[in-house]
């Protein structure tokens, strides 16, 4: 027979067994036994404790997780179960909880530990729930052990940590980012191309992203998204400053986390210059070739004509009125001299080879020029504007400047087919610094979506039969040659302007 002078504690702890009471102790015993067999029936350590920390209850996953008897529990603060160094605050904090006991989860944010009976410490998660009973308010705590939680979530962070450490080691920027754009991680080197030393945060893809190209790019992630790689795409990205670079890019759609992309991207701008160098190449070549050509099927038709020419002198020297006539041979004789000169100079620049350079006056070449149009300026009805400075010289090739002048010249003449008028000024701001030549016509204009190629080798407005495409080509490389600038500005319907920087000679200062 149970002694019937036990406690309800007692009672709760002791192994099942029906006991012959009154018919109201009986259902008290059902309800503790049903209680009981919940506990015991959690999967985790439940720890009842009274106001004063003394533990009145535990389970056998309790015994299990703490490595104690229960009866070695029993009656024990719940500070034997808290590592030391904790025990002090754990006391503190217990009595707060008492003042005002509500449920709550521990270990949410923060770190704690539990300690079994051996010493060694564990992580934990503990949830507190009030309960009220006979004997006053009594705690349950139901105590997780969290320690392969805690070790997962260590392997993951390593792992994440090897993975960020390798994409901030590569030379290429890596960002990853949502179906909608929004940018969710990327590596230094991303960070360093497009937050610049600002250190703005890159929130979306489509900051950097020319609004012309988003179309194309919303094209090219729909098809990375239905199973496509793309790999080594040319396209532009727009810097933190504003400035736009070519890049390379690889892009991949990975379906975990609701589906991201993971673009790779890589600055081609040393890759573009090696490729645009080669390619100059190439053209110089084919221009070296033409102008062999040229030099070789036009110099004897030049010579028999100034041959001709020549006789002509001799054979009108005695005629009436013959100083008209000569002055007009001695033009075209001149003609013919310059277009030798020009042969000749285009074919030795073809191969590169040292110009004859000295000091030359500006306004002479300019002048030299102009005399060699003036029949066309006449012709088409075209008006000359000049304002040289007479005393500015510059280091160079003569023969080369006048080509560049004259080839300019003839151009602007030729974008004015009604006629118009040809303005030629040099401006000399600092003298120790250049001189500007501009070259400006009030003709048709060059449209503003080819003007980026005007300069390019075989490019053209001009009609088919009207031009190769070599004049500006040949014109910027001579102007580099001498260490100078060329450049263009035009309006459709206004007109166009040449702008060639040229640096200024000085007895002290000698460019060869």
């Amino acid at each position: 027979m149970q002694d019937k002078h036990k406690t309800k504690k007692q009672l709760v702890n002791e192994p099942v067994e029906m006991l012959p009471h009154s018919e109201s102790k009986v259902v008290n015993d059902l309800e503790e036994e049903k209680f009981r067999l919940v506990v015991e029936s959690v999967p985790n350590a439940i720890v009842m404790v009274d106001k004063r920390g003394i533990i009145t209850l535990v389970n056998s996953q309790t015994e299990k997780l703490f490595g104690y008897n229960r009866e070695e529990l029993i009656g024990q603060t719940v500070e034997i179960l808290v590592p030391q160094r904790f025990q002090s605050k754990h006391s503190e904090y217990r009595k707060s909880f008492f003042v005002n006991p509500q449920a709550r989860l521990l270990g949410t944010g923060r770190d704690l530990f539990a300690m079994r009976k051996d010493g060694t410490e564990f992580p934990v998660e503990i949830g507190l729930n009030p309960v009220k009973t006979e004997e006053g308010v009594l705690v349950l705590a139901a105590i997780v052990d969290i320690t392969e939680r805690k070790r997962a979530e260590q392997l993951l962070r390593e792992s994440e940590e090897r993975l960020q450490a390798i994409m901030d080691n590569t030379t290429d920027a890596i960002m990853v980012y949502d179906e909608d754009g929004m940018v969710i991680a990327m590596n230094k080197e991303a960070e360093r191309l497009f937050s610049g030393n600002n250190k703005m945060e890159l929130k979306s893809i489509w900051d950097v992203t020319p609004a012309e190209n988003r179309v194309d790019f919303s094209n090219r992630l729909k098809g990375a998204k239905e199973g496509s790689k793309l790999l080594d795409y040319e396209m532009e990205k727009i810097l933190e400053n504003g400035e736009r670079i070519p890049v390379s890019i690889g892009l991949v759609y990975m379906t975990d986390r609701c589906g991201m992309f993971i673009e790779t991207i890589r600055d081609i701008r040393e890759r573009i210059k090696l490729r645009n160098k080669i390619v100059e190449l190439e053209k110089a070549q084919v221009i070296g070739k033409m102008a062999e050509g040229i030099a070789h099927h036009m110099g004897t038709p030049l010579a028999s004509m100034l041959l001709r020419v020549q006789m002509l002198k001799e054979d009108i020297d005695e005629m009436p009125e013959s100083k008209k006539f000569m002055e007009r041979l001695d033009s075209i004789e001149k003609q013919i001299f310059y277009a030798q000169r020009v042969m000749q100079r285009l074919l030795k620049f073809a191969s590169k080879p040292e110009n004859v350079k000295r000091p030359e006056k500006v306004s002479y070449l300019i002048e030299e020029a102009v005399d060699i149009i003036k029949p066309l300026l006449r012709k088409e009805d075209v008006e000359l504007e000049l304002c040289l400075d007479e005393d500015v010289k510059v280091w160079a090739d003569s023969n080369l400047l006048l080509l560049v002048f004259s080839d300019i010249m003839m151009n602007a003449v030729d974008a004015m087919p009604s006629g118009g008028r040809l303005s030629i000024n040099t401006s000399n701001e600092n003298p120790k610094g250049h001189v500007q030549v501009k070259i400006s016509d009030t003709g048709i204009g060059i449209p503003r979506s080819v003007l980026p190629l005007i300069f390019d080798p075989f490019f053209t407005t001009k009609p088919a039969g009207k031009g190769t495409g070599l004049g500006l080509s040949v014109a910027k490389r001579i102007i580099q040659d001498h260490n100078g600038e060329i450049s263009i500005e035009s309006t459709e319907g206004v007109g166009t302007s040449v702008l060639i920087r040229l640096p200024i000679y000085s007895e002290d200062r000698t460019l060869a």
